[in-house]
């Protein structure tokens, strides 16, 4: 009977035993989850490479608008890849304990068309990259290209694949001399006639495009808020022929 007895109560002990062990473990992990939920909760967010979106937007789009716990991320989030317009690929670098630097490579666009209600981005080979009703500052609308249909991922079949380097040509200057043009218009001759604010600026054939956009940038602080038609289509560096009309 003692045996018995004895046999009963080293089992109670064990399975009390077992509970505190089980009891030291759920609260051990607890305060190891807790402690990573603090120390490697996410505080600073450096984003690289990005024009198109704010960091708000991005940390919208990336980690739903929250700074992410930067433990948890590595060991599950970083697979879970986001495709975002006009982000062609970005890199999660994570400096412990509670820093992430993004860098983001965005897809390389020079302008885009507009077709049945949606903004149709090109890059400068022509080969639409990206649909959007979203207007892109900076990015021009090109206007005046004829086309029946447009396929995201295909080149634009504008009938002339020489128009894309110039339209390249254009935004490239426009980046040098630090212009910023809403709208460039080709007529069906190719010539070209930029929207600055509410002043147009006939450039012709642009054939000597460095020079006129580097008189353009020296004129435009005149310009500031007039309206009217300014004609540089006969401009060369030996006749600076420059006429402004009044609308």
């Amino acid at each position: 009977m003692g045996q018995i007895m004895k046999r009963k109560f080293k089992r109670k002990n064990e399975k009390k035993h077992i509970w505190v062990i089980l009891l030291i473990i759920i609260v051990t992990a607890a305060a190891i989850v807790g402690a990573a939920a603090v120390i490697f909760r996410v505080n600073t967010i450096e984003y690289i490479g990005d024009d198109h979106y704010s960091d708000e937007e991005l940390t919208e789009k990336l980690f739903n608008g929250s700074n992410p716990n930067a433990l948890l991320y590595f060991l599950v989030g970083q697979r879970n890849h986001k495709e975002i317009p006009f982000i062609q690929k970005y890199e999660v670098e994570i400096q412990w304990p509670s820093k992430m630097v993004v860098t983001v490579y965005e897809k390389p666009v020079i302008g885009y068309v507009s077709y049945m209600g949606c903004n149709m981005y090109f890059d400068k080979d022509g080969t639409v990259v990206e649909s959007s009703t979203r207007v892109l500052a900076g990015i021009p609308m090109i206007s005046g290209l004829k086309f029946s249909s447009i396929v995201l991922g295909s080149k634009l079949d504008v009938g002339n694949s020489e128009i894309f380097g110039r339209i390249l040509e254009l935004t490239q200057a426009f980046d040098k001399y630090d212009i910023t043009s809403d709208k460039i218009y080709f007529d069906s001759q190719g010539d070209v006639t930029l929207t600055i604010g509410s002043v147009r600026v006939m450039l012709g054939n642009c054939d000597n495009l460095t020079d006129t956009l580097f008189e353009l940038k020296q004129i435009m602080p005149k310009l500031a808020g007039r309206k009217g038609t300014l004609h540089m289509e006969d401009f060369t560096e030996d006749k600076k022929s420059i006429i402004f009309e009044k609308d």
